[in-house]
């Protein structure tokens, strides 16, 4: 499994040379599959997925999160697969700072809602309005991490990946949608429905 993956990075890398190549990657999003996934390396099923990006040609692949950690030497993701689980086990516990900071990282809170949330992150009692703003927060942590989230992002680099080989595209309305799905966690009906036709019209697989 470790020969497939050290295979299949290289293969998106600028180096040839696993231990110059695994540099050039970085941790992006992570995610949590409702359905079973398979990792670059082979290992079936995964629901913990961590999407990186490689720095030098901005390549984008996904890998399960035992990998990214023990291969790539790529940490960032544990904490926050530990609050994934947490929530959604009960959405009133507290996510890790790591996973806030994830959240900051990628405009899904403003000033206000970082702030305060950090206040109260081990809090064991809370006032209904601050437990309200916490339960709100936990939430967009929630659609941040998931499958439906992620799998936007992806036809979203995927898009923008075929755009600069083909510079007569005008990108502008697509990094609107990956603005929007960076801020809310999610697209519109509508939303959706264009950036599928994008790919349709243009053959973009």
């Amino acid at each position: 499994m470790h020969f497939k993956l050290t295979e299949e990075i290289i293969k998106l890398s600028n180096s040839q040379f696993w231990d110059k190549a695994k540099l050039e990657w970085c941790f992006e999003y992570a995610y949590y599959s409702e359905e079973n996934e398979t990792c670059l390396c082979g290992h079936s099923p995964i629901r913990n997925i961590c999407v990186i990006k490689n720095t030098e040609n901005e390549n984008i692949t996904e890998v399960g999160n035992c990998c990214i950690n023990k291969f790539l030497g790529i940490k960032d993701a544990n904490k926050i697969f530990t609050s994934i689980k947490k929530l959604k086990e009960n959405i009133s516990n507290s996510m890790s700072k790591e996973a806030l900071v994830y959240l900051k990282s990628n405009n899904q809170l403003n000033s206000f809602e970082y702030s305060f949330y950090h206040s109260i992150i081990r809090k064991k009692i809370l006032s209904d309005k601050q437990q309200d703003i916490k339960l709100k927060i936990n939430r967009k942590f929630i659609d941040f991490t998931s499958y439906e989230s992620n799998s936007i992002f992806r036809k979203i680099n995927i898009v923008l990946k075929w755009a600069e080989n083909n510079p007569w595209f005008n990108t502008d309305f697509v990094i609107s949608l990956k603005t929007s799905c960076e801020r809310t966690g999610k697209l519109t009906e509508k939303q959706k429905t264009a950036l599928e036709n994008i790919m349709s019209k243009m053959k973009i697989n």
